[in-house]
């Protein structure tokens, strides 16, 4: 599971290093460790990043939905389509694709947050921005009032 939130920086080439926190939850299959990256859906201007089994286990989801469905077809368009299989290099970073990194406006500053099976990458602006709006209008929440 990923949890925690973690801050780095672009390099000259668009790479970003996933946090070792993060790096440590991939497993490497042969030798390489693979994410999958899309766009995020539901109003956050985010990524999503799900290790290459976690995302195999969606995609199985997802065929199972009524493929001549709309909803289905707009889904597939707006998460499917946009995913990228990357792959991380020998210090554990990825190459995030130009038109990911602009869907966030993401230029320099990342945010990483841990999402259970999943984590999220944010520009540091929106992250920002989301912490404070969360910080501000949503009140305190006690496992009771979540129902755990």
């Amino acid at each position: 599971m990923f949890r925690g939130t973690f801050f780095h920086t672009l390099d000259d080439k668009a790479r970003v290093a996933i946090p070792r926190k993060f790096r440590e939850q991939l497993p490497a299959g042969d030798g390489d460790a693979k994410v999958v990256v899309t766009r995020s859906i539901g109003g956050l201007a985010t990524l999503d990043a799900y290790p290459l089994s976690e995302w195999e286990k969606l995609e199985e989801r997802i065929a199972r939905m009524p493929q001549f469905q709309e909803r289905t077809r707009q889904f597939k368009r707006q998460y499917l389509h946009p995913a990228q299989e990357l792959t991380l290099d020998a210090q554990g970073r990825i190459l995030l694709p130009q038109d990911l990194r602009e869907s966030i406006s993401l230029t320099k500053e990342a945010v990483f947050t841990g999402d259970l099976e999943k984590f999220l990458i944010w520009s540091r602006t929106f992250w920002q921005q989301q912490k404070d709006s969360d910080d501000s209008t949503i009140k305190p929440l006690s496992f009771e009032d979540i129902g755990i």
